[in-house]
């Protein structure tokens, strides 16, 4: 059997099946209470969504349905109440109207020429380079303006699907989808404003013990190596990964209407959402508002520049059934007490009288092991509250530790655990196996290179 054939193998739903359904029950049979069925329940999707024999969406409707029957169904829908859901789910419609109004398109003719130079010099492989190289700056520049990885990253797929389309090699089509995007994502550890569970934990500390995080502090200790450094690095690995062979081929932009009146107000309309988001911190709208905004200006009669009924086509909503999993489980974790007692258990086993380079070390492991069952902005708002107080009471710096969860919560290896991942899996055309083997690498890479940099500049600062 070959290596391709034993994978194959194991994601068949003949194997994957019966061992979720033998982890889910061993689980249950060795734990006791409330909390044993929901970890049961847990594994049992975590197992699926790892080897995908199913789309991860209907992983997310079997979870839901066994959350109804064991615990509730409030319990079951609770992630439909989730602003971060339907985030996603306007940035759906987001990205369809950027599609429709030929916008994306028109961007990507717009960066193509400009990035590919004199077209009787180039090829496919140097045409690759430096659009995956302008695209992936481009994508982590924008975290200094809009707050959220997830809105970014709705607001770009539809761009990179178009300028990947130009390539015949599928490799460089999902080198630049997965480039920028990946930029994008793992570079806004350096910058507070630019992802959700940064503002969260600052918030936290801001609350709970008075320490304010100021936006130039986080930048000057956390953005050289965690925000640039880690750009570069994520860079370089999807170059390694994915990258066009010399005899492949591309085409051309085709000449097409630069500024038309539907790409302008379209344009326009995104901006009036950047707007919304850039400007959070007078305000205080979750990032969900501004795409609201969007996508009622870009569906409005007459006005808008899309129509509902093709989205209703087109537009794939099941993703919405796998996030409101994700954060059922999360929820459900957390009222069963298992997160509590697991986090106050694992903060017992910091070493308080080593160093703090060791202690760091610590809280990133500890943070890194609880996303592996629940998404990471539960994660950041079941840990942190726990974090503060033990941070005070054993006499540590807030700022360097806090920041070392920040770490933990932008280094991810499956999609499941964050919802950002699941949105790029969905909005691209990419195998489960691609996303999951890039992000690990992106991850590994970064704890083994770059963790111990920044853990020696935290010793130098604190």
């Amino acid at each position: 059997m070959t290596r391709s054939e034993a994978i194959e193998a194991v994601r068949s739903p003949i194997f994957a099946f019966p061992l979720a359904i033998a982890v889910a029950v061993a689980t249950w049979l060795l734990a006791s209470g409330t909390a044993a069925t929901m970890l049961a329940i847990t594994l049992f999707c975590i197992v699926l969504w790892v080897l995908t024999p199913v789309p991860p969406s209907h992983t997310g409707l079997i979870g839901l349905g066994l959350i109804a029957v064991t615990f509730s169904t409030d319990l079951a829908l609770i992630g439909f109440q989730k602003p971060a859901t339907w985030l996603i789910g306007f940035g759906l419609l987001m990205g369809e109207a950027t599609r429709q109004s030929g916008l994306a398109s028109g961007v990507g003719r717009w960066i193509a020429t400009r990035s590919i130079g004199d077209p009787t010099e180039a090829d496919s492989v140097r045409t690759y380079r430096r659009l995956l190289f302008a695209l992936s700056i481009g994508a982590h520049a924008l975290a200094f303006l809009v707050p959220s990885a997830l809105v970014r990253i709705l607001a770009l797929a539809p761009i990179l699907r178009e300028l990947g389309s130009l390539f015949d090699s599928r490799a460089a089509r999902v080198g630049l989808y997965l480039g920028p995007l990946f930029a994008t994502f793992y570079g806004s550890a350096g910058i507070l404003t630019a992802d959700l569970p940064n503002i969260i934990i600052s918030g936290f500390s801001q609350s709970i013990a008075g320490h304010t995080i100021s936006w130039s502090e986080w930048w000057l200790h956390m953005y050289p190596v965690m925000g640039l450094a880690r750009v570069l690095l994520v860079i370089g690995i999807v170059y390694a990964f994915f990258r066009p062979s010399a005899d492949s081929s591309f085409t051309l932009p085709e000449d097409g209407p630069a500024d038309g009146g539907t790409q302008r107000r379209m344009l326009a309309f995104l901006l009036v959402g950047a707007s919304i988001w850039a400007t959070d911190f007078v305000h205080g709208f979750h990032p969900v508002i501004g795409a609201v905004v969007v996508v009622i200006l870009a569906f409005l009669p007459t006005v808008g520049v899309a129509d509902f009924d093709t989205a209703g086509r087109d537009v794939d909503f099941s993703i919405l059934f796998f996030i409101a999993a994700v954060f059922a489980i999360g929820d459900g974790l957390t009222e069963t007490g298992f997160t509590d007692r697991s986090a106050t258990y694992l903060l017992e086993l910091i070493p308080t009288d080593g160093s703090l380079a060791v202690i760091l070390a610590s809280v990133f492991f500890i943070t890194f092991a609880l996303t592996f069952l629940m998404e990471g902005l539960a994660v950041a708002s079941v840990l942190t509250p726990i974090l503060i107080p033990y941070i005070d009471a054993a006499g540590l710096p807030f700022t360097p530790v806090l920041l070392a969860e920040v770490l933990a919560l932008s280094s991810y290896f499956f999609p499941y655990q964050s919802a950002v991942l699941i949105v790029i899996l969905n909005e691209g055309d990419l195998e489960t196996r691609e996303l999951i083997v890039t992000t690990v690498a992106c991850s590994v890479a970064t704890i083994v290179l770059l963790l111990p940099i920044q853990f020696g500049l935290f010793s130098l600062f604190y």
